[in-house]
């Protein structure tokens, strides 16, 4: 159901209103309204919208920037938010929290040093290690390959090496090199190569030392990569260079761990406040971007706002005890048009209906004023979703895996609520197995015949009703079964829509809906006799009469919409035969599974093959039975059902508050 709400006006001293925002936001009740516009409207100037002064937006941009430093000290600490406690996050929150502004910049900013103190040169340290880490990495292989090419060089003084990394696809360069520098030192010199991976190949070029300058001028005009070592280790033979980037290499982990873990000490120390300094400063920035939405003369501020009903005396009695009479609240009446409309939405439903308000993830809460259809789709939606699965065995899988997910996920809404709905999903799939004697398609049935039991177990083959219901045989009867429950389905959004209607005053709407609804039913008393030959005629003349008088109820209320809308109503009825052309598919498909198993029944391998092949298939169906009915269940109730009556409300109820103990 919707929350009844209450409008409320607060006028106050100007020199209190900061202490009243702080504790209208303690409170969090108050879904304030921005007063811009209709202070626009006013003829009179002696009400202006509130300003921020010049002290207050220095502040607001002191807090915005520590809240960014903030947040860049929570990403460089990375802690597992998970592990604390909205009762601990709430306690640090408390502990930062001032009313003076200045005092909480200033206690915020401490916090900030502190931990920098802590963790800004371990965190510089640790990413220089880092770096030279990934860049040795980068040398390692290298080497490995260059290594024996440079054995061959290191005892002799006259000749030097030059390492160069080449492509593979351009390994034919290497000769275009050697004859090259060949030419350059007089033949005295030797391009050696080794593969370093499947993209790259090491080379080392070796000549005579008095060569050096010519053969760098050359190289560096050709289009390849030398091997540059860091600058500390340039000057090193490269053999000894090698040794030196391999033990630094071997060292470096152990001084990355290290520091890891003064930075876990740090994160344990720093996280929970940093976290709650965190949210802190966006309430008080939210407070300090609520002032421009207020009222003001030159004495008094005006701050207007919706709340529930039941919490208007605990705010009323709060204002009273700290500000007296400099405070006042006032309720407004909102039975006009407007205020209505305007009036946000919460809904507070019993909770098994409360899961099934994940439908609002899709579209808006219903109007104020208006029926809260909640309760319809609770009802409906997993009902739907049984009659087309229909299957014990897939009811039960269905119905444990929602569960798990709903226990599991409690902290996720969305995951959490749509677990609930699958599992209540589930319980109807078993109670509609039943009724259709299905257990992973036709093993009942199959199972019954092996011990002569003679189906139908309730009635007779020739009786209109019998248990249970073989879906396959029965289609007709399944079809007329799915109209008539579309045509309640129906009736009862119509309905719904009479009676906002009558909550809203609105004649026309009324006679709109009603017109519509005795359309409706009259087009179903008319097609009756076609259905049930045994249905006498005067029940098909009131059908053809109440037709054609809602059709001119619905145009008088309604226009020529109303009337097209009365019209098209029998093929509103007809989208409900989704459920049983759903509901074939996957019974056909379940029993696929089980003929293409048992056609490969017989000996341990042809078991073992028709047990994968039935596992495969019924997974395949069972994941199948959970998107599909559940797409064409919301289908039914957005379009066929609330389309008939839902108006969307304009705003949702977001109430005004501290973050407090949210991490």
């Amino acid at each position: 159901m919707i929350e009844k709400m209450a409008k409320v006006e607060i006028i106050g001293l100007k020199d209190v209103s900061m202490d009243t925002v702080d504790a209208i936001q303690d409170l969090g009740t108050l879904h304030i309204e921005d007063l811009s516009e209709k202070i626009e409207r006013m003829r009179s100037k002696r009400v202006t919208r509130m300003e921020v002064d010049k002290k207050s937006a220095e502040y607001d941009a002191k807090l915005k920037e520590l809240r960014v430093k903030v947040g860049d000290m929570i990403r460089e600490l990375q802690p597992d938010v998970g592990e604390f406690s909205k009762k601990d996050i709430q306690r640090e929150y408390e502990a930062i929290w001032r009313d003076d502004v200045a005092l909480l910049i200033s206690r915020i900013e401490r916090l900030l040093s502190e931990v920098e103190r802590e963790t800004i040169d371990p965190l510089e340290r640790r990413a220089d290690l880092a770096m030279e880490l990934a860049r040795l990495q980068k040398y390692a292989p290298m080497m490995q390959k260059i290594q024996p090419l440079v054995e061959r060089v290191a005892g002799s003084a006259e000749m030097a090496s030059i390492a160069l990394i080449i492509e593979r696809k351009y390994k034919a360069i290497l000769n275009y090199l050697n004859e090259e520098i060949g030419k350059i030192t007089d033949g005295e010199s030797e391009v050696a190569a080794a593969d370093v991976d499947d993209e790259s190949t090491a080379a080392l070029v070796i000549f005579n030392r008095r060569y050096l300058k010519q053969v760098h001028e050359f190289l560096a005009l050709q289009d390849v990569n030398q091997v540059r070592l860091p600058s500390d280790l340039a000057k090193k033979p490269i053999d000894d260079a090698m040794d030196e980037v391999r033990a630094r290499m071997a060292k470096i982990p152990a001084g990355i761990g290290k520091i890891d873990r003064e930075l876990r000490e740090a994160t344990e120390k720093y996280s929970m406040k940093l976290i709650a300094a965190r949210n802190v400063i966006h309430d008080r920035i939210e407070a300090m971007e609520a002032l421009p939405k207020f009222g003001q003369t030159e004495q008094v501020f005006i701050i207007s706002g919706w709340l529930p009903e039941e919490d208007v005396k605990s705010m009323e009695r709060v204002l009273k005890e700290k500000f007296g009479d400099t405070v006042l609240l006032a309720v407004v009446d909102i039975r006009e048009e407007k205020e209505l409309e305007e009036t946000p939405v919460t809904l507070r439903n019993k909770p098994f209906v409360r899961y099934f308000e994940a439908i609002y993830m899709l579209m808006k809460y219903p109007k104020y004023g208006t029926v809260d259809p909640t309760f319809v789709f609770a009802i409906f939606f997993p009902m739907f979703f049984g009659l087309m699965v229909g299957d014990i065995g897939y009811g039960i899988i269905i119905m444990i895996l929602g569960w798990l997910a709903h226990r599991k996920f409690s902290d996720k809404p969305l995951i959490n609520m749509i677990g609930y709905m699958l599992s209540v999903g589930g319980a109807w799939t078993i109670v509609f197995g039943v009724i259709y004697l299905e257990f992973f398609g036709d093993l009942l049935e199959k199972a019954f015949h092996a011990w002569h039991i003679h189906l139908p177990l309730l009635g007779t083959e020739t009786s209109t009703f019998k248990l249970p219901i073989i879906r396959i045989d029965a289609f007709e009867f399944m079809l007329v079964a799915c109209c008539l429950i579309g045509f309640l389905h129906i009736s009862i959004g119509l309905i719904i829509g009479i009676v906002n209607g009558v909550r809203e005053k609105d004649k026309k709407h009324i006679i709109e809906k009603a017109g519509t609804l005795g359309s409706l039913v009259g087009i179903v008393m008319a097609i009756s006799k076609m259905i049930f030959g045994w249905m006498p005629m005067w029940v098909v003349i009131i059908g053809v009469l109440l037709f054609i008088g809602g059709m001119v109820g619905a145009g008088i209320g309604g226009g020529m919409g109303g009337v097209v809308e009365s019209i098209v109503g029998a093929g509103n009825i007809l989208s409900y035969s989704r459920l049983i052309a759903i509901g074939l598919a996957s019974v056909i498909m379940a029993e696929v599974a089980n003929d293409l198993a048992g056609e490969m029944w017989g000996g341990v391998f042809g078991i073992l093959m028709g047990l994968l092949i039935a596992t495969i298939l019924h997974s395949l169906n069972i994941v199948i039975a959970c998107f599909s009915p559940s797409i064409h269940s919301l289908r039914l109730h957005l379009v066929e059902s609330f389309g008939k009556f839902f108006e969307p409300a304009k705003y949702k109820y977001e109430p005004f508050k501290k973050t407090g103990g949210e991490g």
